[in-house]
Protein backbone atom coordinates (compact mmCIF):
# COMPACT_ATOMS: atom_id res chain seq x y z
CA UNK A 1 0.00 0.00 0.00
CA UNK A 2 2.79 2.37 0.98
CA UNK A 3 4.64 1.57 -2.26
CA UNK A 4 1.51 2.30 -4.27
CA UNK A 5 1.08 5.66 -2.56
CA UNK A 6 4.68 6.58 -3.28
CA UNK A 7 4.21 5.73 -6.96
CA UNK A 8 1.06 7.82 -7.18
CA UNK A 9 2.81 10.69 -5.43
CA UNK A 10 5.75 10.58 -7.87
CA UNK A 11 3.45 10.62 -10.89
CA UNK A 12 1.32 13.39 -9.43
CA UNK A 13 4.37 15.45 -8.54
CA UNK A 14 5.68 15.05 -12.08
CA UNK A 15 2.38 16.12 -13.61
CA UNK A 16 2.02 18.97 -11.15
CA UNK A 17 5.55 20.14 -11.82
CA UNK A 18 4.97 20.06 -15.55
CA UNK A 19 1.78 22.06 -15.14
CA UNK A 20 3.39 24.61 -12.85
CA UNK A 21 6.26 25.18 -15.30
CA UNK A 22 3.96 25.74 -18.25
CA UNK A 23 3.99 29.42 -19.30
CA UNK A 24 0.79 31.22 -20.14
CA UNK A 25 -1.01 31.00 -22.47
CA UNK A 26 0.34 27.53 -23.36
CA UNK A 27 -1.18 24.25 -22.22
CA UNK A 28 1.12 21.45 -21.09
CA UNK A 29 0.24 17.80 -20.66
CA UNK A 30 1.78 14.36 -20.34
CA UNK A 31 0.49 11.70 -22.76
CA UNK A 32 1.95 8.29 -23.45
CA UNK A 33 5.38 9.26 -22.06
CA UNK A 34 5.42 12.36 -24.28
CA UNK A 35 5.34 15.83 -22.79
CA UNK A 36 3.26 18.17 -24.92
CA UNK A 37 3.41 21.97 -24.84
CA UNK A 38 0.58 23.39 -26.90
CA UNK A 39 1.13 27.06 -27.66
CA UNK A 40 -0.70 27.14 -31.01
CA UNK A 41 -3.31 29.74 -31.96
CA UNK A 42 -2.34 32.09 -29.12
CA UNK A 43 -1.38 35.22 -31.12
CA UNK A 44 2.15 34.97 -29.75
CA UNK A 45 4.62 37.54 -31.04
CA UNK A 46 7.62 35.93 -29.36
CA UNK A 47 8.64 32.43 -28.38
CA UNK A 48 7.37 31.67 -24.87
CA UNK A 49 9.84 31.67 -21.98
CA UNK A 50 9.79 29.09 -19.17
CA UNK A 51 8.70 25.96 -21.02
CA UNK A 52 9.19 22.66 -19.17
CA UNK A 53 12.71 21.40 -19.75
CA UNK A 54 11.45 17.88 -20.49
CA UNK A 55 8.94 18.88 -23.17
CA UNK A 56 9.22 16.64 -26.25
CA UNK A 57 6.52 18.05 -28.53
CA UNK A 58 6.25 21.80 -28.90
CA UNK A 59 3.49 23.33 -31.01
CA UNK A 60 3.87 27.01 -31.85
CA UNK A 61 1.83 26.98 -35.04
CA UNK A 62 -0.58 29.71 -36.13
CA UNK A 63 0.90 32.56 -34.14
CA UNK A 64 2.50 35.86 -35.17
CA UNK A 65 6.12 35.02 -34.45
CA UNK A 66 8.48 36.91 -36.79
CA UNK A 67 12.04 36.46 -35.61
CA UNK A 68 13.11 33.41 -33.56
CA UNK A 69 16.35 34.38 -31.86
CA UNK A 70 19.50 32.41 -31.18
CA UNK A 71 19.35 30.09 -28.15
CA UNK A 72 15.55 30.41 -27.94
CA UNK A 73 15.34 26.64 -27.43
CA UNK A 74 18.45 26.21 -25.31
CA UNK A 75 16.39 25.00 -22.31
CA UNK A 76 14.17 22.53 -24.19
CA UNK A 77 16.76 20.32 -25.84
CA UNK A 78 14.62 17.17 -25.49
CA UNK A 79 12.15 18.38 -28.10
CA UNK A 80 11.66 15.80 -30.85
CA UNK A 81 8.82 17.56 -32.70
CA UNK A 82 8.67 21.31 -33.32
CA UNK A 83 5.74 22.84 -35.15
CA UNK A 84 6.20 26.47 -36.29
CA UNK A 85 3.93 26.55 -39.33
CA UNK A 86 1.66 29.47 -40.18
CA UNK A 87 3.60 32.20 -38.44
CA UNK A 88 5.17 35.36 -39.90
CA UNK A 89 8.81 34.30 -39.68
CA UNK A 90 11.15 36.13 -42.06
CA UNK A 91 14.55 35.37 -40.53
CA UNK A 92 15.78 32.68 -38.16
CA UNK A 93 19.01 33.53 -36.39
CA UNK A 94 21.95 31.19 -36.51
CA UNK A 95 22.08 28.75 -33.54
CA UNK A 96 18.34 29.00 -32.97
CA UNK A 97 17.68 25.40 -34.03
CA UNK A 98 21.14 23.93 -33.46
CA UNK A 99 20.54 22.94 -29.77
CA UNK A 100 17.61 20.69 -30.76
CA UNK A 101 19.81 17.68 -31.48
CA UNK A 102 16.98 15.19 -30.77
CA UNK A 103 14.62 16.80 -33.25
CA UNK A 104 12.88 14.34 -35.59
CA UNK A 105 10.07 16.48 -36.98
CA UNK A 106 10.40 20.14 -37.95
CA UNK A 107 7.62 22.14 -39.60
CA UNK A 108 8.44 25.67 -40.77
CA UNK A 109 5.92 25.78 -43.58
CA UNK A 110 3.70 28.71 -44.47
CA UNK A 111 5.91 31.49 -43.20
CA UNK A 112 7.82 34.24 -45.00
CA UNK A 113 11.30 32.88 -44.45
CA UNK A 114 13.99 34.43 -46.63
CA UNK A 115 17.07 33.94 -44.47
CA UNK A 116 17.53 30.47 -43.00
CA UNK A 117 20.49 29.23 -40.92
CA UNK A 118 21.43 26.22 -43.03
CA UNK A 119 24.37 25.57 -40.69
CA UNK A 120 21.90 24.63 -37.95
CA UNK A 121 20.56 21.72 -39.99
CA UNK A 122 23.98 20.06 -39.83
CA UNK A 123 23.41 19.50 -36.09
CA UNK A 124 19.94 17.93 -36.53
CA UNK A 125 21.26 14.55 -37.60
CA UNK A 126 18.21 12.49 -36.54
CA UNK A 127 15.70 14.62 -38.42
CA UNK A 128 13.10 12.55 -40.32
CA UNK A 129 10.52 15.11 -41.47
CA UNK A 130 11.42 18.60 -42.70
CA UNK A 131 8.70 20.91 -43.98
CA UNK A 132 9.97 24.21 -45.38
CA UNK A 133 7.35 24.68 -48.06
CA UNK A 134 5.48 27.92 -48.77
CA UNK A 135 8.21 30.35 -47.82
CA UNK A 136 10.31 32.85 -49.78
CA UNK A 137 13.72 31.21 -49.67
CA UNK A 138 15.98 31.86 -52.64
CA UNK A 139 19.30 30.13 -51.97
CA UNK A 140 19.69 26.41 -51.32
CA UNK A 141 23.30 25.43 -50.49
CA UNK A 142 24.58 22.19 -51.97
CA UNK A 143 25.48 20.85 -48.51
CA UNK A 144 22.24 21.97 -46.83
CA UNK A 145 21.12 18.38 -46.12
CA UNK A 146 24.50 16.63 -46.11
CA UNK A 147 24.21 15.27 -42.53
CA UNK A 148 20.54 14.26 -42.63
CA UNK A 149 20.96 10.54 -43.26
CA UNK A 150 17.63 9.71 -41.56
CA UNK A 151 15.51 12.28 -43.40
CA UNK A 152 12.53 10.59 -45.02
CA UNK A 153 10.35 13.45 -46.18
CA UNK A 154 11.53 16.84 -47.45
CA UNK A 155 9.19 19.58 -48.61
CA UNK A 156 10.71 22.70 -50.16
CA UNK A 157 7.95 23.41 -52.67
CA UNK A 158 6.44 26.88 -53.12
CA UNK A 159 9.61 28.83 -52.48
CA UNK A 160 11.72 31.01 -54.77
CA UNK A 161 14.51 28.59 -55.61
CA UNK A 162 15.71 29.16 -59.18
CA UNK A 163 18.06 26.20 -59.20
CA UNK A 164 19.12 23.13 -57.22
CA UNK A 165 22.78 22.19 -57.41
CA UNK A 166 23.59 18.64 -58.48
CA UNK A 167 24.41 16.55 -55.42
CA UNK A 168 22.09 18.44 -53.05
CA UNK A 169 20.11 15.25 -52.31
CA UNK A 170 23.00 12.77 -52.55
CA UNK A 171 23.34 12.22 -48.78
CA UNK A 172 19.65 11.58 -48.18
CA UNK A 173 19.87 7.80 -48.16
CA UNK A 174 16.59 7.32 -46.25
CA UNK A 175 14.44 9.79 -48.17
CA UNK A 176 11.29 8.49 -49.81
CA UNK A 177 9.31 11.69 -50.44
CA UNK A 178 10.45 15.00 -51.98
CA UNK A 179 8.36 18.03 -52.88
CA UNK A 180 10.01 20.67 -55.07
CA UNK A 181 7.12 21.91 -57.22
CA UNK A 182 6.10 25.56 -57.65
CA UNK A 183 9.59 27.04 -57.62
CA UNK A 184 10.64 29.52 -60.36
CA UNK A 185 13.35 27.33 -61.87
CA UNK A 186 15.81 28.67 -64.42
CA UNK A 187 16.23 25.82 -66.86
CA UNK A 188 19.87 26.33 -67.75
CA UNK A 189 22.68 23.83 -68.06
CA UNK A 190 23.09 23.46 -64.30
CA UNK A 191 19.52 22.15 -63.95
CA UNK A 192 19.75 19.47 -66.63
CA UNK A 193 20.73 16.88 -64.05
CA UNK A 194 17.41 17.34 -62.24
CA UNK A 195 15.46 16.32 -65.34
CA UNK A 196 17.27 12.99 -65.45
CA UNK A 197 17.37 12.52 -61.68
CA UNK A 198 13.58 12.82 -61.28
CA UNK A 199 12.95 10.19 -63.94
CA UNK A 200 15.54 7.76 -62.60
CA UNK A 201 15.16 8.21 -58.84
CA UNK A 202 13.17 5.82 -56.67
CA UNK A 203 12.16 8.73 -54.46
CA UNK A 204 8.56 9.89 -54.82
CA UNK A 205 8.48 13.36 -56.42
CA UNK A 206 4.80 14.41 -56.59
CA UNK A 207 3.11 17.05 -58.76
CA UNK A 208 5.68 16.90 -61.53
CA UNK A 209 3.33 18.91 -63.74
CA UNK A 210 4.03 21.85 -61.43
CA UNK A 211 7.82 21.50 -61.62
CA UNK A 212 8.25 23.97 -64.48
CA UNK A 213 10.69 26.46 -65.94
CA UNK A 214 10.26 30.14 -65.21
CA UNK A 215 13.25 31.14 -67.36
CA UNK A 216 14.67 31.50 -69.94
CA UNK A 217 11.78 32.97 -71.86
CA UNK A 218 11.75 30.35 -74.62
CA UNK A 219 11.37 27.57 -72.01
CA UNK A 220 8.94 29.36 -69.69
CA UNK A 221 6.19 26.96 -68.66
CA UNK A 222 8.03 23.87 -69.88
CA UNK A 223 8.17 20.88 -67.56
CA UNK A 224 11.59 20.40 -66.03
CA UNK A 225 11.24 16.68 -66.77
CA UNK A 226 10.74 17.50 -70.46
CA UNK A 227 13.34 20.19 -71.10
CA UNK A 228 15.39 19.42 -74.23
CA UNK A 229 19.01 18.43 -74.00
CA UNK A 230 20.99 21.64 -73.88
CA UNK A 231 24.25 22.33 -75.67
CA UNK A 232 26.31 23.21 -72.61
CA UNK A 233 29.94 24.30 -72.82
CA UNK A 234 32.32 25.91 -70.37
CA UNK A 235 34.12 29.08 -71.48
CA UNK A 236 37.76 29.39 -72.48
CA UNK A 237 39.61 32.68 -72.31
CA UNK A 238 42.67 34.16 -73.98
CA UNK A 239 44.16 37.64 -74.02
CA UNK A 240 45.67 39.16 -77.14
CA UNK A 241 47.61 42.41 -77.02
CA UNK A 242 49.08 45.27 -79.00
CA UNK A 243 52.00 45.80 -79.04
CA UNK A 244 53.37 42.28 -78.60
CA UNK A 245 54.22 42.15 -74.90
CA UNK A 246 56.46 39.15 -75.46
CA UNK A 247 59.06 41.04 -77.46
CA UNK A 248 58.38 44.74 -76.91
CA UNK A 249 59.73 46.91 -74.13
CA UNK A 250 57.10 49.33 -72.86
CA UNK A 251 58.01 52.89 -72.00
CA UNK A 252 56.06 55.64 -70.32
CA UNK A 253 53.56 57.16 -72.73
CA UNK A 254 52.99 53.97 -74.73
CA UNK A 255 49.44 52.87 -75.39
CA UNK A 256 48.61 49.22 -74.70
CA UNK A 257 45.53 47.42 -75.99
CA UNK A 258 44.39 44.17 -74.36
CA UNK A 259 41.61 42.07 -75.86
CA UNK A 260 39.77 39.47 -73.80
CA UNK A 261 38.60 36.79 -76.22
CA UNK A 262 35.98 34.26 -75.13
CA UNK A 263 36.30 31.08 -77.16
CA UNK A 264 34.45 27.82 -77.62
CA UNK A 265 30.95 29.30 -77.99
CA UNK A 266 30.20 28.82 -74.28
CA UNK A 267 26.62 28.14 -73.31
CA UNK A 268 25.07 29.64 -71.28
CA UNK A 269 26.60 33.01 -72.00
CA UNK A 270 29.31 33.68 -69.43
CA UNK A 271 29.74 36.66 -67.15
CA UNK A 272 32.96 38.40 -68.15
CA UNK A 273 35.13 40.75 -66.10
CA UNK A 274 38.55 42.35 -66.04
CA UNK A 275 40.60 42.54 -62.85
CA UNK A 276 43.66 44.76 -62.58
CA UNK A 277 46.09 44.45 -59.68
CA UNK A 278 48.91 46.97 -59.84
CA UNK A 279 52.27 47.02 -58.09
CA UNK A 280 50.84 48.97 -55.17
CA UNK A 281 48.27 46.22 -54.60
CA UNK A 282 45.46 48.41 -55.82
CA UNK A 283 42.72 46.29 -57.34
CA UNK A 284 40.25 47.37 -59.98
CA UNK A 285 37.38 45.18 -61.17
CA UNK A 286 35.43 45.93 -64.33
CA UNK A 287 32.34 43.81 -65.01
CA UNK A 288 31.25 43.74 -68.63
CA UNK A 289 27.51 44.11 -69.34
CA UNK A 290 25.68 40.88 -70.07
CA UNK A 291 23.73 42.54 -72.87
CA UNK A 292 25.75 44.37 -75.52
CA UNK A 293 24.37 47.72 -76.63
CA UNK A 294 25.18 47.83 -80.33
CA UNK A 295 24.45 51.57 -80.42
CA UNK A 296 27.16 52.47 -77.92
CA UNK A 297 30.91 52.26 -78.17
CA UNK A 298 31.63 54.25 -75.03
CA UNK A 299 33.73 52.79 -72.20
CA UNK A 300 31.79 50.92 -69.53
CA UNK A 301 33.99 52.16 -66.68
CA UNK A 302 33.31 55.52 -65.07
CA UNK A 303 35.30 58.72 -64.79
CA UNK A 304 37.09 57.58 -61.62
CA UNK A 305 39.18 55.13 -63.68
CA UNK A 306 38.83 56.02 -67.35
CA UNK A 307 41.76 58.39 -67.18
CA UNK A 308 43.96 55.32 -66.72
CA UNK A 309 41.92 52.52 -68.34
CA UNK A 310 39.26 52.37 -71.01
CA UNK A 311 37.14 49.22 -70.80
CA UNK A 312 34.68 48.43 -73.57
CA UNK A 313 31.69 46.12 -73.62
CA UNK A 314 33.27 43.82 -76.22
CA UNK A 315 36.09 42.91 -73.81
CA UNK A 316 38.78 45.36 -74.91
CA UNK A 317 40.82 47.14 -72.24
CA UNK A 318 43.02 50.05 -73.31
CA UNK A 319 45.77 51.68 -71.28
CA UNK A 320 46.01 55.05 -73.08
CA UNK A 321 49.34 56.08 -71.56
CA UNK A 322 51.53 53.65 -69.71
CA UNK A 323 53.23 54.72 -66.49
CA UNK A 324 54.60 52.92 -63.46
CA UNK A 325 51.15 53.24 -61.89
CA UNK A 326 49.76 50.90 -64.57
CA UNK A 327 52.36 48.18 -63.92
CA UNK A 328 50.63 45.01 -62.81
CA UNK A 329 48.65 41.89 -63.65
CA UNK A 330 45.68 42.17 -65.99
CA UNK A 331 43.27 39.23 -65.72
CA UNK A 332 40.16 38.45 -67.71
CA UNK A 333 37.71 35.87 -66.38
CA UNK A 334 34.58 34.26 -67.79
CA UNK A 335 32.10 32.28 -65.67
CA UNK A 336 29.04 30.27 -66.56
CA UNK A 337 27.14 27.35 -65.04
CA UNK A 338 29.74 24.85 -66.21
CA UNK A 339 32.89 26.53 -65.00
CA UNK A 340 35.28 29.42 -64.86
CA UNK A 341 38.20 30.34 -67.10
CA UNK A 342 40.91 32.94 -66.48
CA UNK A 343 43.79 34.42 -68.40
CA UNK A 344 46.40 36.86 -67.09
CA UNK A 345 49.10 39.01 -68.64
CA UNK A 346 51.73 41.05 -66.86
CA UNK A 347 52.27 44.60 -68.08
CA UNK A 348 55.48 46.32 -66.97
CA UNK A 349 57.02 49.65 -67.89
CA UNK A 350 60.72 49.25 -68.75
CA UNK A 351 61.48 52.88 -67.94
CA UNK A 352 61.49 56.33 -69.50
CA UNK A 353 62.66 56.85 -73.05
CA UNK A 354 62.24 59.55 -75.64
CA UNK A 355 58.66 60.65 -75.88
CA UNK A 356 56.59 57.91 -77.45
CA UNK A 357 54.80 58.56 -80.72
CA UNK A 358 51.43 58.08 -79.10
CA UNK A 359 52.15 59.91 -75.86
CA UNK A 360 50.15 62.92 -77.00
CA UNK A 361 47.16 60.77 -77.94
CA UNK A 362 43.77 62.18 -76.94
CA UNK A 363 42.42 59.58 -74.52
CA UNK A 364 38.86 60.82 -74.35
CA UNK A 365 36.21 58.25 -75.13
CA UNK A 366 35.50 59.92 -78.45
CA UNK A 367 39.02 59.39 -79.74
CA UNK A 368 39.85 55.83 -78.66
CA UNK A 369 37.12 53.30 -79.17
CA UNK A 370 36.70 49.70 -80.23
CA UNK A 371 35.33 48.78 -83.62
CA UNK A 372 32.89 45.91 -84.09
CA UNK A 373 34.40 45.12 -87.48
CA UNK A 374 37.95 44.57 -86.23
CA UNK A 375 39.07 41.10 -85.23
CA UNK A 376 40.28 42.35 -81.86
CA UNK A 377 37.47 44.85 -81.46
CA UNK A 378 39.89 47.82 -81.79
CA UNK A 379 40.22 50.23 -84.68
CA UNK A 380 43.16 49.13 -86.74
CA UNK A 381 43.93 52.55 -88.12
CA UNK A 382 47.70 52.80 -88.15
CA UNK A 383 47.65 56.53 -88.85
CA UNK A 384 45.52 57.33 -85.80
CA UNK A 385 46.74 54.65 -83.40
CA UNK A 386 50.35 54.12 -84.41
CA UNK A 387 51.92 52.23 -81.52
CA UNK A 388 55.31 53.41 -80.45
CA UNK A 389 58.11 51.03 -81.33
CA UNK A 390 61.48 50.82 -79.65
Amino acid sequence: MALWLVSVLVVWTSVLGLTQCCPEPCTCSDKYTHQFADCAYKDLLLLPVGLPSNVTTLSLSANKIKHPEAKSFINVTQVTSLWLAHNEIVTIERNTLAPLVQLRNLDLSYNKIINFPWEDLAKLTVLQLLKMNNNEMINLPKDAFSTLKDLRSLRINNNKFTTIVQGTFSSLSSMSHLQIYNNPFTCSCNLEWLRDWISESKISVPEQDSIVCEAPEHLKGALVTKIPKLDCRAPTVSITYQPNLDNTELYEGFMVILNCEIKGNPNPKPEVSWEVVNGGNQKFTFNLPSVVNEQSDLPVNDKTTNGRFLVFQNGTLIIPRMSKKEDGNYSCSAVNDLGRADSTVKVVVAGTKKQAINSMLDTTSGKIRPSGGSKNGVEDDQERHQLAQV
